[in-house]
């Protein structure tokens, strides 16, 4: 008896430690929500920050996205692994992330990266869908919901959108939307200058303007130099010097925003504007 209970009470304990490896195991597979991210192999979420009702009658909805990795740098063509819906608006989403990390409620999301104008009337969805690491995400985009408007009137403090140019008289840039620069052409490894002019146009005190680069599309890696820089209060004019390590088409982004006051940041969805810059990258002889 002795014996035949020793065995049983071993073979119970090894089906407690097997099931235990395999809990163990699906945890591994599947995170815990609230468990530390991954440094790579997970995937990237599209991200539909809200939208704007437009004075024409038009919508203007806003994306962003989240890398789920720390550390994993992704990049994700445009296709059928990044691709948007109806196609009418595809081929302006990033193909770009980066894990990024804000401070206060920004987190480790990118908000604001483009935006796309739908017509008057529309009411169906944008939708844009991410693959990547065998992970499948789409969201949505409508104007439909209230608790996604956004506005572009002053925040608490008087902030507001401040304004990008690539000429001095050049067209202003405001918004999510952005505006895009005269193509421009680069060679692998040569320097190229690429100068913006920043305006703060908060109802109060002005206040400094900032510049922040990204490579957004393109198949090498970018380097900007510098990548950072910021104005006088009231704004200015910034240079920086983007260096490309492949041939082909890239478009870059800059960020202008006057973060730093207490009703702007990241995650107050307030104030940044966006610009882009097209170009085409030969790799000489």
């Amino acid at each position: 008896m002795t014996r035949r209970g020793g065995a049983a009470g071993l073979l119970a304990a090894a089906v407690v430690m097997a099931l235990g490896m395999i809990v163990a195991d699906a945890r591994q597979q599947s995170r815990l929500p609230l468990s530390p991210g991954a440094p790579s192999g997970a995937g990237v979420a599209p991200y539909f920050d809200g939208w704007y009702a437009n004075p024409d009658g038009t919508f203007t909805l806003s994306f962003g996205f989240m890398n789920r990795n720390t550390r994993e740098v992704v990049d994700i063509p445009i296709g059928d692994r990044n691709r948007i819906e109806p196609e009418e608006f595809d081929g302006r989403q990033p193909t770009h992330f980066p894990p990024v990390s804000y401070t206060g409620f920004g987190g480790r999301r990118e908000r604001g990266a483009f935006a796309v104008r739908v017509p008057a009337g529309f009411r169906g969805d944008v939708v844009w869908t991410l693959t990547h690491n065998g992970f499948t995400y789409s969201v949505p985009g409508r104007a439909r919901d209230s608790a996604y408007e956004l506005s572009y009137t002053p925040q608490a403090a008087g902030s507001l959108m401040p304004i990008v140019r690539f000429a001095p008289d050049g067209p202003p840039s405001q918004g999510r939307e952005g505006v895009t620069s005269e193509p421009q052409t680069a060679m692998v490894g040569r320097p190229l200058a690429i100068r913006i002019w920043m305006e703060d146009r908060g109802e109060r005190k002005p206040i400094p303007t900032s510049m922040t680069w990204f490579k957004y599309q393109g198949p090498g890696e970018v380097a900007f130099e510098p990548r950072t820089a910021r104005t006088a209060p009231g704004g200015g004019e910034a240079t920086t010097m983007a260096t490309f390590s492949a041939p082909g088409d890239y478009m870059l982004r800059v960020r202008v925003d006057n973060f730093g006051i207490t009703d702007s940041a990241p995650g107050h969805q307030c104030c940044w504007t966006n610009g882009y810059v097209r170009v085409t990258v030969d790799g000489g002889r």
